[in-house]
């Protein structure tokens, strides 16, 4: 069974719940439906390119480049001296922590979440994680003219 993310896939199936009035239909279409944003017919928008970081900049101010989170091959020796720091004095050891961050875990994994937070996620939140995108269908412009002329033709009671 394919996920339901936008009113693309539904078709004319929601259009017809609101014009036959079935607020339970209706309503049931519309919980099912993706609450991303960014995922909706109207605001479906290829992913952004990324952008290149010019190396000279960090340079020119003299501003350290970020590093990843994980364990890399100079961390013994930072930690070494914040280990000599430590024992010198707090005020030291302060300032050579933020002058060289250790890491904070041994693999740098961004995809990796806790089994117990998965287990409360919806099936939109655990497509968008595992990095599948819905397809993308285009939009015919005629169709939404006829149903507009259909509308004003027939107006819905209130």
């Amino acid at each position: 069974m394919q996920a339901i993310i936008n009113e693309w896939q539904l078709g004319t199936t929601l259009n017809q719940a609101l014009q036959q009035q079935h607020r339970a239909d209706f309503a049931l279409w519309l919980a099912v439906l993706s609450p991303a944003v960014q995922e909706m017919a109207a605001f479906y928008t290829p992913l952004p390119k990324s952008v290149e970081v010019n190396a000279t900049l960090y340079q020119q101010l003299s501003v350290r480049q970020r590093r990843s989170f994980a364990w890399q091959e100079t961390d013994a020796a930072v930690l070494a001296q914040l280990n000599r720091s430590a024992q010198t004095s707090l005020r030291q050891l302060k300032l050579q922590s933020a002058l060289t961050p250790e890491p904070w875990v041994r693999k740098d994994d961004a995809k990796k979440l806790d089994g117990r937070l998965m287990s409360n996620l919806d099936q939109h939140a655990i497509r968008r994680l595992s990095g599948k995108e819905p397809p993308i269908q285009e939009g015919d412009e005629t169709v939404l003219y006829e149903m507009l002329q259909e509308l004003n033709a027939n107006p819905l009671p209130l």
